[in-house]
């Protein structure tokens, strides 16, 4: 008669320890990242270990804990990689940022508001949902799907560079540059693609500063 099995992986107990080790170990890594991305993907290896940890010990308060974060986790990491796809459709798309909406707060405006005015202190950057607004300075007309203010996130003194004036009622969206500091140093491939962004609204702004001279020059 055949001599009987040694028994499952999970009824020994340093084959126990050794998921309880690995747990530890990407809690750690996670604890540890300074990207939101490898982050997420270290807390749901250590949701895992960690359910597993705790079915082969019995310790289900630990278990259902983790099987609660684990779905959190793996949403923000969601959330997350389709920002990044987002982005990147956007800059394909020319500067199209609806990619943003879902950290902004609507607010509206009424023809002739001043949306932001040249050298006032700079807090905040305007996604126009509809309507159509001016800049000022270079008699330029800009209409819905428009991100406006991110400038002011660069500036040296935090200063806007033009003042914006809505031709119409305006209905706007905006986020505060914590928000878009806190997404920035959270995954640097947002932080380059806006800057693409920005570099991209910088030519357009300089290109139509450069015709509005011209024009004033002109006999």
């Amino acid at each position: 008669m055949g001599s009987p099995s040694a028994g499952r992986k999970g009824d020994d107990p340093h084959y126990a320890e050794l998921v309880g080790v690995a747990a530890a170990a990407a809690s750690l890594y996670a604890a540890h990242a300074k990207t939101i991305i490898p982050l997420r993907v270290a807390a749901i290896v250590a949701n895992l270990l960690a359910m597993a940890y705790s079915h082969m010990h019995g310790t289900y308060p630990t278990f259902v804990l983790n099987a609660l974060l684990l779905p959190l986790n793996a949403w923000r990491l969601h959330q997350m990689l389709k920002l990044i796809r987002d982005i990147g459709t956007a800059i394909e798309r020319d500067m199209n940022v609806d990619w943003l909406l879902r950290y902004m707060r609507p607010k509206r405006y009424k023809a002739k508001d001043l949306m932001m005015e040249r050298g006032e202190y700079a807090t905040e950057a305007f996604y126009i949902v509809s309507g159509e607004v001016e800049i000022v300075e270079i008699n330029q007309t800009y209409d819905a799907g428009t991100l406006l203010g991110e400038i002011g996130l660069f500036t040296p003194n935090g200063r806007r560079t033009m003042t914006v004036r809505c031709k119409t009622d305006v209905q706007a969206a905006t986020i505060g540059y914590d928000q878009v500091k806190e997404l920035y140093f959270q995954n640097p491939q947002f932080g380059f693609r806006l800057l693409h962004l920005i570099v991209a609204r910088l030519v357009s702004n300089s290109e139509a500063m450069g015709l509005t001279l011209a024009d004033k020059s002109a006999p």
